[in-house]
């Protein structure tokens, strides 16, 4: 008799999903994915109930910090994504991408500055009550998977924009107000930890706003000859580009790459070919001016042969709020390591 109730309850949810949301019922089709749910919660999970946000609580694991405030915007966490049959669908976590043999060196795990407030809101739901350093499990049903804000839970139903509920898995690390602040924070903090209180910010191309955080360390000890590269010149440079966490995501140097676990056998490790210009934001890279503008702006300050600097600087010069691909997270600070190897006689 229990097998043959568990497949007749099965086969009923089966039969809810294949119905699904459709666009000219949504109050029905929505009614019908909030029985799926229940049904399929009654099989798997029998006992746990909705939450008053509308999510169901699987694990908690409580934070001692401070609690998530709906009106700070941006959250720091690490997400993982399943589908209701327990297959990761997206992680930020490098144990889980080993486990799924998705992981590769240089890629970024970890947890990302998550603006929740356009988000999902069944996300901000789950995060409701958890302080930082905790961990929640929970599902979030169909129709908390929108960015939009409703009023009531018939609101939500009726929209019910999608037939598919997922499993979130979110650490919560911190929250803030003001994600740049935030992130010019972490930048002053790592370049007195790594450079000394003495390293001060400057500006490369009459910038002043402070969201454009940017130091340059310059190097001249490898310099023989101080004569000035000058506009309209070419030369070969070498280059480290990294996270504050020391992660390197590119660089020229094979040695670089094979130590850092991010060698890759089809391309060719050598230095690139710079051009400058009288205007920062004309400087090319193998004969592109596609790279970023705090990249620019230590190329900008490399004036001899042989020198070296470091140049640092917040997202507004680099990658912005979305990153790059799964290497650089959004709102992320970066390091450049810069050396003119030689100037290319024309």
């Amino acid at each position: 008799m229990r097998n043959i109730a568990l497949y007749t309850l099965g086969a009923a949810a089966a039969l809810l999903l294949l119905h699904g949301c459709k666009k000219n019922n949504n109050a029905a089709t929505g009614t019908e994915a909030q029985e799926y749910i229940q049904l399929w919660m009654q099989e798997y999970h029998p006992g746990i109930s909705p939450n008053a946000n509308g999510v169901y609580i699987l694990e908690d694991q409580p934070g001692t910090g401070a609690e998530w405030d709906s009106n700070k915007a941006y959250s720091l966490l690490n997400v993982t994504i399943r589908s209701l049959d327990g297959k990761i669908t997206s992680t930020g976590h490098e144990s889980f991408a080993k486990q799924l043999g998705t992981y590769q060196t240089g890629n970024y795990y970890g947890p990302k500055v998550t603006d929740t407030q356009k988000g999902y809101a069944g996300v901000e739901s789950v995060l409701k009550g958890m302080r930082e350093g905790g961990t929640r499990t929970a599902v979030v049903p169909s129709w908390l998977l929108t960015t939009s804000r409703y009023s009531t839970q018939q609101e939500y139903l009726d929209a019910c924009p999608s037939t598919t509920h997922l499993i979130y898995t979110i650490t919560f690390s911190g929250q803030t107000e003001d994600v740049q602040a935030w992130e010019i924070d972490r930048l002053k903090n790592y370049v007195r930890a790594q450079f000394g209180s003495g390293v001060m910010p400057i500006s490369f191309n009459d910038a002043t706003s402070e969201k454009d955080l940017f130091y340059f360390i310059p190097d001249e000890s490898g310099v023989k000859d101080k004569t000035e590269i000058g506009s309209g010149v070419s030369y070969k440079l070498n280059y480290t580009g990294m996270l504050l966490n020391g992660q390197v995501f590119d660089t020229t140097i094979e040695k670089v790459a094979k130590d850092n676990g991010i060698y890759d056998s089809s391309r060719t490790y050598e230095p690139v070919t710079i051009k400058t210009a009288e205007e920062v934001d004309s400087y090319t890279l193998g004969g592109s001016s596609g790279i970023v503008t705090g990249f620019k702006g230590g190329l900008s300050l490399l004036k001899y042969e042989g020198h070296k600097g470091v140049a640092l600087f917040t997202s507004d010069l680099g990658y912005t709020s979305t990153g790059s691909g799964n290497k650089i997270p959004g709102y992320a600070p970066l390091r450049f390591d810069l050396e003119v190897v030689s100037i290319i006689k024309e």
